[in-house]
């Protein structure tokens, strides 16, 4: 039983690795897409919340990747 408690939580941490990485990508875009907003004078303040929010995937992807 300890056996496969243990293979449970190696799949588990592997999945959430992989969700967090593809997060991380998903972050990487957003907070890119913000940026071109903010070049553009006229959409700043549409660009600067797209950024805030990129952080906060990124915050998010760094919690499922376990990094201390």
């Amino acid at each position: 039983m300890g056996a496969l408690k243990g293979l449970l939580d190696v799949v588990v941490g592997l999945l959430t690795a992989v969700l967090g990485t593809v997060l991380a990508i998903v972050a990487g875009v957003v907070v890119l897409v913000g940026a071109v907003l903010c070049v553009t004078i006229l959409l700043i303040p549409l660009g600067l919340p797209v950024i805030r929010l990129g952080r906060r995937l990124f915050t998010l992807a760094r919690k499922l990747m376990h990094v201390p």
